[in-house]
């Protein structure tokens, strides 16, 4: 009776304990998700903030101590000045660290490999595999043996396998094209790509020769060593159907990124396309980017007529001094029109300024109307092409037009100096690349290589020198990773590089940082000279003020 007694009260006990780790883990039962979330988010497995010290004696919560804020999502670390933080995947900490350079079989060991509780003690108590001290901004992290466990399966998985796209002699990349993008684009497009694979597959050091069999001292190297194969995904017809035709194309051959590109219409599909395939997509041609920076796999030029709408809003918050009446045109059918003239009104309205907004489409654009809407002494904002914006000359220039005109050259095109004489004076564009005048110098590099290789399409020459930077930006960056071939550390070796890039492509200045995913931040504002050639010159110098 006793012992069937002591049986029950342990059976409810282990019940009693199942029941608790349950309400533990309920939450999400995937524990690699819950390992992701405590890497990323700083986030326990109960959904409590984790805790650590630093420096000794300094605590820190939450996404102050998450692992990939510093060992970065793929978590093969990472640099700043001196300060180097090491790879934590298990491929690498399960594993001796040896120099890779030295003559086998006596490779010396710098760091014998770790096993779990080794692992567990650095976390705990700052020490690593040779016993010896961490740096003090390393955490201390206040954890369970259970949390340490969920955390330590995670990074066993991270970047453990080579990402898709990738064989033992080649990797494969895609550029996106639609059937709606004009011919010579296209061909001026795909003729920088094919050219810059064709010479980067020329191998004229015998690069498969040498990776096959390289020499003992250099297999860091060479052994890493993959063709390049390129293909052009072609998108046709609506827009609703896009994603099915890429997951079409990427079924019929995963690619490792996606390399520039054009579509002449929204980038949205393709972005969402790719942020849920977890495929870098890097430097599309494209006035429409998504304007995140949430998402990670995307990397933009610059956010288009977005940066162009906030940037005359902001202008004006700072150059007019007295508050002027603000009508905005826009036309209603065309998304650039429509998303700069959404982002110039939100701008001021954070401020609180309040505008008028006019949709040419919606038959709110005749003069008369516009007219009434308008005074002398106000400011007109007009998101519209040139060929739109004749239909409005007569208010423009008359009586009761504006004091002040500002058009975007992404609308208006290259038409800047076909201005009518009558309005150069009070009419201001924002830019946001760089000025014509300037602009042989910046190109000087991709230019060259372009004429170079009998390619060079004048009339196109932003949609060349973007590929050409996605080019360079991806190949330096491949170089970078040497056989780490992860999408995650592939993105973090650009984020990381292109600020010391010799080439920007058609923008001025460019950055990145960890977490951004817009290479540009700046626009001109710029009036036109006078007389029949006149040309852009600068008021505000570039800038993201």
């Amino acid at each position: 009776m006793h012992k069937q007694t002591v049986s029950v009260i342990l059976g409810l006990f282990q019940l009693l304990l199942l029941m608790q780790a349950q309400t533990v883990w309920a939450a999400d039962p995937d524990r690699q998700e819950l390992g992701r979330r405590m890497f990323m988010e700083g986030v326990l497995p109960s959904g409590k903030s984790m805790t650590a010290y630093i420096q000794g004696d300094v605590k820190v919560t939450g996404e102050q101590v998450r692992c990939g804020a510093c060992h970065r999502r793929s978590g093969m670390g990472s640099s700043e000045g001196q300060q180097v933080v090491p790879a934590v995947t298990g491929k690498l900490l399960y594993n001796p660290l040896r120099i890779p350079t030295s003559r086998p079989p006596a490779a010396p060991t710098l760091r014998p490999a770790y096993d779990d509780e080794m692992l567990k003690a650095a976390l705990l108590r700052g020490v690593d595999a040779n016993g010896a001290v961490l740096d003090p901004n390393m955490p201390r992290y206040l954890l369970t043996d259970d949390e340490l466990n969920v955390l330590l399966e995670y990074l066993k998985g991270l970047s453990g396998e080579p990402s898709p796209g990738v064989s033992e002699t080649e990797v494969h990349f895609a550029t996106i094209v639609s059937d709606r993008l004009p011919k010579a684009e296209r061909k001026a497009l795909i003729d920088v790509m094919q050219t810059y694979f064709k010479q980067k597959n020329t191998e004229t050091r015998y690069e498969s020769k040498r990776s096959a069999n390289p020499p003992w001292h250099k297999k860091w190297i060479m052994g890493n060593y993959r063709k390049w194969r390129h293909h052009v995904w072609e998108l046709k017809g609506e827009e609703s159907t896009w994603p099915e035709q890429l997951a079409a194309h990427y079924r019929s051959q995963p690619v490792f990124a996606v390399i520039s590109g054009a579509v002449n219409g929204d980038w949205r599909p393709i972005h969402e396309y790719c942020e849920a395939e977890q495929l870098p997509c890097l430097f599309p041609t494209t006035d429409l980017p998504v304007d995140s920076d949430q998402d990670f796999y995307s990397l933009y030029f610059s956010r288009g007529v977005i940066l162009e709408g906030e940037g005359v809003a902001r202008y004006l918050l700072n150059a007019v001094p007295e508050r002027k009446k603000i009508v905005q045109l826009y036309n209603g059918t065309d998304r650039l029109s429509t998303s700069a003239a959404k982002a110039f009104a939100a701008q001021l309205e954070k401020a609180g300024v309040g505008i008028t907004s006019i949709d040419v489409d919606a038959g709110g654009g005749d003069v008369d109307s516009i007219s009434g809407n308008g005074r002398p002494g106000s400011v007109a904002v007009l998101w519209l092409s040139h060929e739109v914006l004749q239909s409005y000359q007569p208010w423009l220039e008359g009586k009761n037009g504006p004091e002040q005109i500002y058009l975007s050259t992404t609308l208006y095109r290259d038409r800047a100096s076909s201005l009518p004489e009558g309005l150069k004076g009070k009419t201001r564009f924002v830019h946001p690349h760089e000025l014509p005048s300037r602009m042989r110098r910046l190109l000087v590099r991709s230019t060259g290589w372009l004429r170079a290789k009998r390619i060079y399409a004048s009339d196109h020459q932003r949609i060349q020198a973007n590929a050409f930077f996605a080019l360079k930006a991806a190949g330096d960056a491949m170089t970078h990773i040497r056989g780490y071939f992860f999408r995650d550390y592939f993105i973090e070796r650009i984020e990381h590089m292109v600020d010391n890039a010799p080439y920007t492509s058609v923008y001025p200045r460019i950055s990145l940082a960890p977490g951004q995913r817009f290479l540009s931040k700046g626009y001109y504002i710029a009036r036109v000279t006078a007389g029949e050639r006149g040309r852009l010159v600068p008021i505000m110098e570039w800038g993201a003020r």
